[in-house]
């Protein structure tokens, strides 16, 4: 029974094991105070403790991490508070930062944030104090800190004033948001400067390694928004149940789709101005009578209620396309009422209500002559004439249905395992799950079941453990 207790307490210090870790925390450190000292040796019990997760015991352990994370906090607000003192008094043996590298294996980032909150905090006492009861994490106070440089310590005062309350429960980037509504309601001919700056930082560049191309873009707040708009709304629509790409590879996957849809049109030799995309702008009728007469902005008298109120008199336009909205300068928002009558929108033309053999593509195959749809071995290459029949039946990806001109045509059986190119042995696929089948991500296989209501393929996903293991799909 003893053995069978001590088992399940496995990984619980036991006294010697507390005193070890004790001593390794207090290497180096024997001028360390006597309080400090027994915070360790709590710490130490605590860590000792048996943590067990039960019916009986579930409440307490949810509670044990709440305490435990809020006493992280706490840890970091009273390290930031001491290092901010030794600084001051010029007691360490190296920068601040390097102090916690070195002495406590902190990472770059960690003793930097810790830092700057500090040093932040030490000017702030009322969010120091919420700080050091646990209620405002580090990162948040760091934000804060980052966010306001440059700034005086009355704006960060006033800043501090309106968001206070709501602090604890503001995440990090919705701090962010406020703090970028707040310069620009307190400084609004910084917009202007700031919108100059950044045009100017525009840039796009691309590197090869490893096989595999980089790029890398910085773009204005406007442009950006728009341009991931439209990577998010094709993202979207080539998601398929049982699709397991991230968020990331499907933005991939829409900027190859977008360039080719360019491409499949003719778009790409006549444009230069970018892609097409819609942008919603959220603009007061009054602030765009104020631009458009070319006055300056009022000036804000109680920053609190600007900052909260729900329809704020100076009514500042808003990018709400997705991501941190960008507040427009008086530049953008004129070339926004300029060219704000109609709003170029990447949509779906084809109705999904709409029965195929009504559909231009039905009619468009009706009046065409009567030509091989099986071509055999004669031909690697879909005709066009099958390219038609293919959009009839498919109408588009059989998995996303991007539509038919976007999609390229796929040989069930690979042509070099003697695959033919006859119509009941093609397919219509996207770039992007044309990619995956190829792969081996998907099985495409014909229905038995041939009913007029019935798909004429079936698509299963292949199991991850198959994915590199590429056989010739059957005749």
């Amino acid at each position: 029974m003893t053995e069978m207790l001590n088992d399940s307490q496995a990984g619980s210090p036991g006294d010697g094991d507390s005193m070890d870790v004790l001593t390794r925390m207090l290497t180096g450190a024997g001028n360390c105070p006597a309080s400090v000292r027994r915070l360790g040796e709590d710490l130490v019990a605590v860590c000792g403790d048996p943590v067990i997760g039960d019916l009986a015991t579930g409440a307490g352990l949810a509670d044990r991490v709440t305490v435990l994370a809020r006493a992280r906090t706490v840890l970091d607000a009273e390290v930031a508070r001491s290092l901010v003192a030794a600084e001051s008094a010029d007691v360490l043996p190296h920068t601040p930062a390097t102090h916690l590298q070195r002495s406590a294996a902190w990472s770059g980032a960690d003793a930097s944030a810790v830092l700057v909150a500090g040093r932040f905090a030490a000017r702030h006492p009322d969010l120091a104090d919420v700080w050091r009861s646990g209620q405002v994490p580090t990162a948040v106070v760091a934000v804060i800190a980052r966010g306001l440089r440059g700034v005086t310590v009355d704006v960060e005062a006033q800043f501090l004033t309106a968001v206070l309350p709501q602090l604890p429960r503001l995440s990090v980037p919705a701090v962010k948001v406020l703090m970028a509504r707040t310069l620009d309601l307190l400084f609004p001919d910084d917009t202007d400067t700031r919108e100059q700056t950044d045009w100017d930082r525009r840039s796009l560049v691309a590197t090869s390694h490893g096989g595999m191309t980089m790029i890398a873009a910085d773009l204005p707040g406007q442009e950006g928004h728009a341009v991931m708009a439209a990577l998010d709304a094709v993202a979207d629509s080539l998601r398929v149940s049982g699709d397991l790409t991230t968020a990331a590879q499907r933005r991939a996957d829409a900027l190859v789709t977008l360039i080719n849809r360019a491409a499949t049109l003719g778009h790409v030799p006549n444009t230069r101005n970018g892609l097409t995309v819609s942008t919603t702008i959220t603009v007061g009728v009054a602030e765009a009578d104020r631009v458009a007469a070319g006055l300056p902005k009022l000036p804000t008298t109680d920053l609190t209620t600007d900052l909260f109120a729900s329809r704020d008199p100076r009514a500042t336009a808003i990018s709400s396309t997705g991501g941190t909205p960008v507040t427009f300068g008086d530049a953008a928002l004129r070339f926004a009422l300029c060219a704000g009558t109609h709003t170029g929108v990447l949509v779906d033309d084809r109705d999904p209500d709409q029965s195929r053999s009504g559909g231009p593509v039905s009619t468009a195959l009706a009046r065409t002559r009567v030509q091989p749809l099986a071509l055999g071995r004669s031909f690697r290459l879909a005709s066009t004439a099958q390219r038609i029949a293919l959009a009839v039946r498919d109408g588009g990806c059989v998995l996303c249905h991007r539509p038919a001109p976007e999609c390229q045509t796929h040989h069930i059986t690979d042509w070099a395992h003697g695959g033919r190119t006859d119509l009941d042995q093609l397919v219509l696929l996207c770039w992007t799950h044309h990619r995956e089948v190829d792969l081996n991500r998907w099985a495409i296989t014909r229905n038995p079941n041939t009913g007029p209501d019935q798909p004429h393929w079936l698509i299963t996903p292949v199991p991850r453990h198959q994915w590199r293991k590429r056989q010739p799909s059957a005749a």
